[in-house]
């Protein structure tokens, strides 16, 4: 088993990817070490965080600032073996992938997204929020410096502009990560209150509200009795707390389309712990859950028919109504949960 420790190092210097070595304060270590410092910041971030998307999002960033800081490890003769180097797929060989244009375009991606969730910046942001946002915000200001040292490194020697580039958008990413963790508690508190005015208004914290097949039964034949009355032949589903389904009615002469629409919709309701046309409403453009459709394509419905099934105030499972149009089925749905 190899040492820990080299000695090589003891005199001060150290070697760079090719053989050739160098101090330890020259400006080609500092620009590596900085990365090194960035991608153990955001490992700390990924710690604190509870969210699995921004989890997810860190550990690739940390992947690939591993390749930027071997190409600026790198000698000219280190370099040229890293460029000639292919990923061959096997995980028992290591590749090396130098950042491109895509791994750019792929940062600016996902910043426009999170942008359209949060909204633009229009003031400061003064960092300690939350930890997981506070470390976020550690580690974009590593990840500036580093920027600073390659743009530094770059008027002595040769320095790939893409480097340069990916860590500017790199800042920017992290950015946008902390102002996501930022705004977490708020969507939450948001969340909340819709839960609290629903429950309030539909009157559905009744105890005396159980979820059971024989209590989903009726519903179904209430569902029917009021689709007829509008002479809208509709389709009845009902979910569990696991979205498992648990009824499902059709009635005769209903569209096809509405077999999956009202499955949706008890799916949305009760994973939503909100009405479908509420959760439709938090999904537009500039709202906290725009896009929301897009992480479970088919699963989530966002317009009126589905309502999540609360007993004692717990939401237990989801019922969905379609069949007519987003406000016939709301009325049928309610009429059936009367």
């Amino acid at each position: 088993m190899a040492n820990l420790y080299t000695k090589t190092g003891d005199k001060g210097t150290t070697a760079l990817v090719g053989g050739s070595r160098v101090a330890k304060s020259d400006l080609k270590v500092e620009c590596y070490g900085t990365v090194d410092e960035a991608i153990s910041a955001l490992g700390f971030a990924r710690t604190q965080t509870s969210s699995e998307f921004v989890g997810e999002m860190i550990h690739k960033v940390e992947t690939r600032l591993f390749a930027v800081g071997a190409e600026l490890a790198a000698d000219e003769k280190g370099l040229k073996k890293l460029m000639g180097l292919k990923p061959t797929g096997s995980e028992d060989e290591l590749s090396f992938v130098p950042v491109t244009e895509k791994d750019i375009a792929y940062l600016e991606g996902v910043v426009d997204k999170i942008t359209s969730l949060v909204g633009k910046q229009h003031e400061f942001v003064v960092p300690g929020v939350n930890a997981s946002s506070g470390a976020l915000h550690v580690a974009r200001t590593i990840v500036r410096k580093a920027e600073r040292r390659v743009v530094e490194l770059s008027s002595t020697e040769e320095v790939r502009p893409v480097v340069q580039k990916y860590l500017n958008r790199l800042s920017d990413l992290v950015f946008a990560l902390a102002r996501y963790e930022e705004e977490m508690p708020a969507r939450e508190e948001l969340c909340d209150r819709v839960i609290a005015a629903v429950k309030e208004t539909l009157g559905m914290s009744d105890s005396n509200k159980q979820f059971n097949l024989e209590t989903l039964q009726g519903m179904a034949l209430r569902a029917q009795e009021k689709a007829r009355e509008l002479g809208v032949p509709c389709v009845f589903a009902a979910v569990d707390d696991g979205g498992n389904l648990v009824l499902f009615q059709r009635m005769e002469g209903s569209l096809l389309i509405s077999m999956d629409v009202a499955q949706g919709k008890a799916f949305t309701a009760m994973s939503m712990k909100m009405p479908t046309d509420e959760v439709g409403k938090l999904c537009q453009p500039g709202q906290p859950f725009y896009g929301l459709e897009n992480s479970k394509p088919g699963k989530f419905v966002l317009f009126g028919g589905g309502f999540p099934f609360v007993v004692d105030g717990k939401v237990v499972g989801g019922i969905g109504v379609s069949g007519g149009t987003a406000e016939q089925d709301m009325e049928i749905a309610r009429y059936a949960m009367a």
